[in-house]
């Protein structure tokens, strides 16, 4: 199989717009940086630390499965230039969820060969959080304690670029810290008028040439084309647009019955989850928590070695994932339990995803569950004061990334970070 094309291959060349890096709008300049991030490996700064860690996670698997995958993000539709959709606040952070209809493109190639290729009109969601009070720091001067270099805050994320000294820092906010794409129903006149078009020529030029061949036996050749014509673009305009009718409820009824199985999941799950925090003395909302479960997810499920990531403390996995080289999230997260025991606060949940996966150069995406257990310590508070220390190994005093690797690379030593917020303890996919 050379190709395989999902979706509708329609859009409004006029209303295209390709989102730009440089933009002053963290909206626009994300998804430009994920388009990139995905494509050539660059990084994706506007996102937050698991946002950034699980793209770049993403990139390499791709890479280790010898793909390359295009992912191409353009606004159209009817809200090209956005529109704050919700917004919410806890007690140290103000998150606001943004979307704007456009159009998404997935290519992947083997080598030189296009094994996939998907394309719909979505509606792309982000969710950008800042915190209520606190310091925006990025920007400010740091004296690397390892080697004295006054470096800027922001460029410390991934390490001192001097002495390669890495820190445990707090995030430099704003940044998105979730996106995900649904489905766009809503089309622009234009659009419409192309779709349908789509749809109702073919019928017209198969009905014009049957009225054409009967009307030669009866007609001359000039009478009998014209007539034909006539025949065909009535005829054929009429059976088109009936099947376009047809076709567009019978997808739409299809999306809405698994819509409707979706939510009949995740209902009450906001409302519980909220009330459950405040019961324990937890300030960590929903929409915080939803973030933070997707971008784990994807940590673990994009790692060649989950069993040495901080964030996941449960049974061998490695292996398990490796053949998933994309992970849609539905917008839906569905509350399964929650428990207090010993002063670790333990919730179980299952994220409905599209996962595509990649085995001996065929590509087939799936709907289903990850199911995910959790633990946090009741006692980690959220701490709003910017914070950054150096890590070090305390066996050879070596510096590594502690939030990636949970062994010291240099001598084996394990390293636990204390404050960590919430850990993996089961995961696994459910049909």
């Amino acid at each position: 199989m050379d190709k395989l094309v999902l979706g509708r291959d329609v859009m409004n060349e006029e209303k295209k717009i390709k989102w730009s890096k440089s933009s002053s709008n963290i909206y626009e300049k994300f998804a430009a940086e994920l388009e990139d991030g995905i494509e050539t490996g660059s990084k994706v700064t506007s996102g937050d630390q698991d946002v950034r860690y699980g793209v770049s996670l993403w990139r390499n698997r791709l890479e280790k499965k010898g793909l390359k995958m295009n992912y191409d993000i353009a606004a159209r539709g009817l809200n090209p230039d956005g529109n704050r959709f919700r917004e919410w606040k806890d007690e140290h952070y103000s998150s606001k969820l943004y979307y704007r209809t456009c159009e998404l493109r997935k290519t992947v190639y083997s080598g030189e060969k296009k094994i996939y290729s998907e394309f719909d009109n979505m509606d792309m969601y982000q969710t950008v959080t800042d915190v209520i009070s606190g310091v925006h720091v990025d920007e400010e001067i740091y004296c690397c304690p390892n080697c004295g270099a006054n470096v800027k805050i922001k460029e410390l994320v991934e390490g001192c670029p001097y002495c390669n000294t890495y820190f445990k820092m707090s995030e430099l906010y704003p940044k998105v810290s979730n996106y995900y794409f649904l489905r766009d129903y809503s089309r622009t006149g234009s659009e419409l008028k192309t779709e349908i078009w789509k749809v109702l020529a073919p019928f017209m030029i198969v009905w014009a040439i049957i009225y054409t061949i009967t009307f030669l036996s009866s007609m001359h050749p000039i009478l009998a084309v014209i007539a034909g014509s006539i025949g065909g673009f009535i005829t054929g305009g009429f059976m088109g647009y009936i099947f376009w009718a047809y076709s567009k409820l019978g997808g739409l009824f299809k999306d809405a019955g698994k819509s409707i199985g979706l939510l009949a999941n995740v209902a009450g799950t906001m409302k519980n989850f909220n009330s459950y925090m405040k019961k324990y003395g937890q300030d960590i909302s929903y929409e915080y928590f939803q973030a933070k479960i997707i971008s784990m997810i994807k940590v673990v499920a994009f790692s060649d070695s989950p069993d040495e990531l901080p964030i996941y403390d449960g049974p061998n996995i490695n292996g398990y994932f490796d053949d998933i080289i994309d992970m849609d999230y539905r917008g839906g997260l569905a509350l399964r339990k929650i428990s207090e025991q010993n002063g670790m606060l333990q919730t179980t949940v299952d994220a409905f995803m599209i996962n595509t996966y990649e085995k001996n150069g065929k590509v087939k995406r799936r709907e289903e569950k990850v199911h995910v257990v959790l633990e946090r310590k009741l006692d980690v508070p959220v701490d709003l004061v910017f914070s950054i220390k150096k890590i070090q190994c305390p066996s050879c005093a070596g510096s590594f990334d502690a939030t990636k690797n949970k062994v010291c690379p240099y001598c084996n030593t394990s390293y636990k970070i204390e404050d960590m917020d919430w850990i993996i303890k089961t995961i696994k996919i459910e049909k």
